[in-house]
């Protein structure tokens, strides 16, 4: 591989058992300890047979205390590529009052960052929500250069009364070393009501940095789907409503560019 070729570290982000307080009352909510561990499992399946070899490390990191040893047991059977991969388990902090539990997934981020012994052997890393994963991932790569803080997908519109500006945070590409300067320990200045999410978080640092510098961009040249299940609402990424929201995210992105819905 050219020395001049960017190389990644895969970090997926996991809660197999989530506690009732995560749940924030939502009966939709896929809590399913068995159903979940189905999901990373497939997942991880599918990250581990992934023929991109830009990505040479792999980092699965869980909050819960889940027993991880199915996973551990995938990753020496199947680890076609012989990645290098590394499991880490979290305890995690208390969720301060009013904020959302992409608190505790921050968290795992940060402790990522300053526990793994191999996410430094890259120059990047990208954040994927464990139980997802993104089949156009490769071609996403590829608009990355050496010269990349931060890459990701975002929704930025106003339509009447009708707002949303916030970060995809289900997909990310981060320079280490930008993330390290810029980005680590931000739970800490969460705010209830005003950056109580990680979404919203990471819009309100990140979008005065993207438009002043290049190398922070927040919109995908195209869409970057990902497969399986989102936790919150238990959506089937891959439902027909979801096919047809991608057309027009898609078309819009050409169309009328500056409109991120």
């Amino acid at each position: 591989m050219n020395s001049g070729t960017p190389t990644f570290t895969l970090l997926l982000t996991a809660c197999i058992q989530p506690t009732v307080e995560k749940l924030s009352g939502n009966s939709r909510f896929r809590m399913d300890a068995m159903v979940r561990l189905k999901d990373y499992e497939n997942a991880l399946r599918y990250w581990l047979n992934y023929e991109d070899l830009r990505i040479i490390n792999l980092v699965f990191i869980e909050n819960s205390g889940y027993d991880l040893s199915t996973l551990r047991e995938l990753v020496r059977q199947e680890n076609k590529f012989n990645r290098r991969v590394e499991f880490i388990e979290v305890v995690p902090e208390p969720i301060p009052e009013g904020l959302h539990y992409g608190y505790s997934e921050l968290e795992m981020i940060d402790t990522a960052i300053e526990r793994s012994r191999i996410i430094s052997d890259t120059t990047f890393f990208i954040k994927v929500t464990g139980r997802l994963y993104f089949p156009e991932l490769s071609k996403l790569l590829s608009t990355v250069t050496n010269a990349t803080k931060f890459l990701a997908d975002s929704r930025d519109y106003q339509l009447g009364k009708r707002k949303k500006q916030y970060v995809i945070t289900t997909l990310l590409v981060i320079n280490r070393a930008f993330y390290k300067q810029a980005l680590i320990y931000a739970r800490r200045t969460m705010q209830p009501s005003v950056s109580g999410h990680f979404e919203t978080l990471y819009y309100q640092v990140l979008k005065p940095l993207e438009l002043k510098n290049k190398q922070v961009v927040l919109r995908f040249l195209f869409n970057v789907d990902p497969v399986g299940y989102g936790a919150h609402w238990n959506v089937n990424y891959n439902s027909f409503s979801k096919r047809i929201e991608s057309v027009i995210r898609g078309m819009a992105r050409y169309c009328i560019p500056r409109f991120r819905i």
